[in-house]
């Protein structure tokens, strides 16, 4: 059933449309899709019988996480998907939800791609723990590890067309040159207009194998964008999924978890909230296939057009020291080294470019139980006296 009208279309924007529509023929070539559904965010969700995905059925690593581990804070919840909060948008049993990928920034004629293929390869804008047109809040150790994980909340917010606003979890290594050797897996929970024609807030899974702006299938950037992502057969529900966020003052705060681990093959697993959402192949990379140098935790607003930093928020918009309820979190990351002992950050860095005028971060805090380690991050951006 229908329940989000199409767009009237334009004589060009049809011809962008029929390129993604054979680049999805292409993309699902050999998969049998069982049934198609519409959510009500207007996402397109394919599911596909489980056994005409390549490698979904490999077993995943035993879980990193524990019972407690996946209890929330007192006064939070799990943050739920959109598929877990409308039971009736599921598809049959047997099959594996794929949602279909947002190419509507291109198909509307909102950047200046010649091609879908350009599009994918040149426009597409990644999270990344430094870059260009960015602003950062959240913190990096120096670990060789074989599993991260961490505790996210997000809020509802502003976001600038064109702008993209994350907070992320991830394990990497850098390499001798990190613009072209950059290898990173990541898990954000993202309010993303450069991606995405709307700012519903998902969560999104990426990875790197040539540095950090080096996109394509099996290479890097965004799953369902581009290939690599190998889901887990017959998940809850996959990465662009739209998820529950916190609103500022109101009691009840939503956490995703997101866990990413590296099982006896040396392929990284990716979980939230305990569901196993699939995995990038250690085929796919070069130092990751041993294990990570580097886990991060933090939140990153990007601006294309920086002179005049974006209004779009970090988290609530709030700076850190509006405090629980009002500014976003990161609770409890830890990792494991390559012994299995897990680990919270010791020495860390703090990620930069920042700009404490346009979002902040507190210090990495210890607590008690189930608030180990935490820190609050956020900010309003160009609303800010001062950012500028």
């Amino acid at each position: 059933m229908r329940r989000v009208d199409p767009p009237q279309l334009t004589p060009e924007q049809q011809r962008r449309q029929a390129e993604v529509d054979q680049l999805l023929a292409e993309r699902y070539r050999g998969y049998k899709i069982v049934e198609t559904t519409q959510a009500y965010s207007g996402d397109i969700i394919d599911w596909v019988d489980s056994d005409t995905i390549p490698g979904a059925r490999l077993a995943p690593p035993p879980p990193p996480w524990s019972e407690k581990d996946l209890r929330p804070a007192s006064g939070a919840q799990l943050a739920r998907t959109e598929l877990e909060a409308y039971p009736e948008l599921r598809g049959p049993k047997g099959t594996t939800p794929i949602h279909r990928p947002d190419f509507s920034v291109y198909v509307m004629g909102e950047t200046d791609a010649q091609s879908l293929q350009d599009y994918i390869e040149n426009y597409q804008v990644s999270g990344q723990p430094a870059g260009q047109n960015r602003l950062y809040a959240g913190l990096i150790t120096t670990a060789a590890n074989k599993a991260i994980a961490g505790v996210i909340n997000q809020f509802q917010g502003d976001v600038e067309t064109g702008t993209l606003t994350l907070i992320e979890a991830a394990t990497l290594c850098r390499g001798w040159n990190e613009p072209t050797t950059l290898e990173m897996v990541g898990a954000v929970v993202s309010r993303d207009r450069a991606n995405f024609g709307n700012s519903q807030t998902r969560i999104q899974v990426e990875f790197f194998t040539h540095g950090p702006t080096t996109f394509g299938n099996n290479v890097g950037g965004w799953d369902t964008f581009v290939t690599g992502f190998v889901p887990a057969a017959g998940r809850p529900y996959g990465p662009n999924s739209v998820v529950l966020a916190s609103t500022p003052g109101l009691a009840t705060q939503q956490e995703s978890r997101f866990d990413i681990s590296q099982d006896s093959s040396s392929n990284w697993w990716v979980a939230h909230n305990g569901n196993w959402l699939g995995y990038y192949p250690a085929s796919l990379f070069n130092l990751l296939s041993i294990s990570a140098c580097e886990a991060a935790w933090y939140g990153e607003v990007y601006d294309p057009t920086p002179t005049d930093w974006t209004w779009t928020d970090m988290g609530s918009g709030q700076f850190d020291t509006a405090g629980y309820a009002f500014a976003s979190y990161v609770r409890n990351p830890t990792y494991l080294d390559l012994l299995g002992v897990g680990w919270y950050p010791g020495v860390h860095f703090a990620m930069g470019p920042v700009d404490a005028a346009c979002y902040t971060r507190s210090a990495l805090t210890t607590g008690a139980t189930p608030w180990d380690r935490f820190f609050y991050l956020g900010g309003p951006g160009g609303n800010a006296v001062g950012c500028n």
